[in-house]
């Protein structure tokens, strides 16, 4: 049975502190032009706030700028991070130094300015910086899931996502599981479900109302490295596509790594793909009676045929297909398909989502394993960032 999420109706937030004199201490002037200071912009941009128990860091500016205020902010467990998840694989696996930095010339300049920035305010060495970004796709994500119904599927017609992230993560989600709203100098402003220190994160929706989220696909007949990572393909997405077809064609036009189930959904009118891909083909696989769901697969460019995850030997598409065909026409926003018994993996559910592009909004179940167990706390994308919504 799916999992009911009763809303909680908690008014939380305060007022920032608005500068409204000039002064003079010693000899520091402090002016005051239009409300804002005359402060270096490291000292006025980003911010990072605690939201219903959780981190938002909200980052503005330049790819420089973002590094920048990611790493002063967020120093301390971004060192950690580096150290748990990448010097402790390294002492057994150099091969993922070796594979990220061959992955490393993929990255748009932006991505690397913002890199570069983040490793220097941060105190960590760079490459140790690019293999955190791109650990899943060097040593291959094991687990993730996503559906999205839409139109005459959902109760209201609004489209409805469901997303589990699943993978191993040392104890990291604990103390750094953080959701990052960017507001770019170049693109749209979105945010990403994320670690301290990792730039493009795995579950992410733009103000079009653009989500993208990304499953490692297996069957695949090319593992190369030579292309743009799967996490860094989803950022690409929601930082530049303003509709769903956008989406696509940046994935047709980009070089492509590893095989990747990636879910592009939501828009105006809503729509939903599969895109299914490695680094020589793409095949789009288009929702289905307003329907599409995916795990770890390929359906449509490889047709391999499902691995079954359970004891009664169903994979986790066919039980969500179930539970989808059982509520059709009447899923609405209680309906948590994603936390349902044999969907998410217990022993690795990093986080579990259910996002809501209509209105901007999103519930969020993270910092411990299984995740979707946790409370699922209410959020909403606002024009100044990422607010409660409960």
């Amino acid at each position: 049975m799916p999992v009911s999420i009763d809303p909680q109706h908690v008014e939380r937030g305060s007022r920032r502190p608005v500068l409204l004199l000039s002064v003079l201490v010693g000899l520091l002037p402090i002016s005051c032009e239009q409300g804002n200071t005359s402060l270096p912009p490291a000292a006025t941009k980003g911010r990072l706030d605690h939201i219903n128990g959780d981190m938002v860091l909200h980052l503005e500016g330049t790819p420089e700028e973002m590094g920048e205020q990611h790493g002063r902010l967020l120093k301390d467990q971004v060192k950690r991070v580096v150290a748990d998840i990448i010097e402790s694989t390294l002492q057994n696996d150099a091969d993922l130094l070796r594979g990220a930095m061959r992955m490393e010339p993929f990255l748009p300049d932006a991505f690397r300015r913002e890199l570069h920035a983040l490793a220097k305010a941060a105190g960590v060495e760079y490459d140790r910086l690019v293999a955190l970004q791109l650990f899943g796709d060097v040593n291959r994500g094991r687990f993730c899931t996503f559906y999205a119904v839409y139109d005459e599927a959902t109760r209201t017609g609004e489209p409805i996502i469901g997303r589990n992230m699943d993978y191993w993560d040392s104890g990291v989600s604990q103390y750094a599981a953080v959701i990052i709203h960017f507001t770019p100098d170049e693109g749209l402003p979105f945010f990403t479900v994320s670690w301290a220190g990792i730039i493009n994160g795995w579950t992410a929706m733009n103000e079009k109302g653009i989500v993208a989220a990304n499953n490692t696909a297996y069957g695949t007949l090319d593992n190369s490295l030579d292309g743009l990572s799967t996490c860094f393909m989803l950022r690409k997405i929601v930082q530049y596509s303003g509709t769903v077809e956008e989406g696509i064609e940046t994935i047709k036009t980009t070089p492509r790594a590893c095989g990747t189930s990636m879910l592009i959904a939501g828009g105006h009118p809503p729509q939903a793909v599969a895109v299914e891909y490695d680094h020589k083909a793409v095949a789009v696989r288009r929702a289905k009676r307003s329907v599409v769901i995916a795990d770890n697969d390929f359906c449509k460019l490889h047709c391999t045929t499902p691995r079954p995850r359970n004891p009664d030997g169903t994979s986790r598409r066919d039980i969500l297909w179930k539970l989808i065909k059982k509520h059709y026409g009447k899923i609405d926003r209680s309906m948590n398909f994603a936390a349902a018994d044999g969907v998410p993996i217990t022993s690795m559910n990093l986080h579990s989502a259910l996002l809501f592009p209509r209105d901007l909004s999103f519930r969020l179940a993270m910092g411990q394993v299984p995740a979707f167990r946790q409370p699922y706390r209410h959020f909403k994308m606002a024009p100044e960032g990422i607010v409660s919504n409960e």
